[in-house]
């Protein structure tokens, strides 16, 4: 059985200390910027959920083309972002008949998953657990497939997500990070 805790350090490190290793490693060290960025970029729906993710996920190195850049995240990047320059305009993934249509992001999404040896999700779970957050009226985490019962025993990390200030900080890391994606307005000057 998992013994872990969860501590932020005075610099605002957030840090997992795990026995047995999970994964292979026996602690995790992260800024509260990349529970923010995972989240938005891998679709998850919850801080556990994301912390889950980054305790569980593994990249597949392999993906990383040294020519262009390009790895496991470059594309749900660029899918973020062109889904982000899109805004303006309200377009449902639903059809008339109330079929799931095909999502560019979470596609990307998918991969970037599948790069990180994380389950994927249908666009119907995709679009569910949208609608679902939206609603906020559930005591119940939502869940965009990840396995979170490591998270259950975490000790601290429960003081974590139900602290204020904590909460409060990740919403502001979560919306510095969607304003680092946001399309700059050009200059036209002459």
């Amino acid at each position: 059985m998992l013994s872990a805790t969860f501590e932020m350090d005075d610099n605002g490190l957030c840090i997992i200390r795990c026995d047995p290793p999970v994964n292979g490693s026996d602690s995790f060290m992260f800024q509260p910027e990349v529970i923010a960025s995972w989240k938005a970029l891998l679709g998850l729906a919850s801080t556990r959920e994301t912390i889950a993710a980054i305790m569980q996920g593994r990249e597949d190195t392999s993906r990383y083309d040294p020519k262009t850049g390009r790895g496991v995240w470059t594309g749900v990047f660029e899918a973020l972002e062109a889904a982000l320059a899109d805004s303006a305009t309200d377009v449902s993934m639903l059809a008339d008949d109330g079929e799931v249509l095909n999502d560019p992001l979470t596609a990307a999404r998918n991969k970037a998953r599948e790069g990180m040896s994380l389950p994927t999700m249908s666009n119907e779970t995709d679009a569910n657990l949208i609608a679902a957050l939206s609603a906020d009226d559930s005591d119940e985490e939502p869940s965009s497939g990840i396995d979170t019962s490591m998270t259950k025993n975490i000790e601290g990390l429960d003081d974590f997500l139900n602290d204020e200030s904590s909460q409060s900080n990740l919403d502001e890391c979560e919306e510095r990070f969607y304003q680092s994606l946001m399309p700059r307005p050009q200059n036209n000057q002459q």
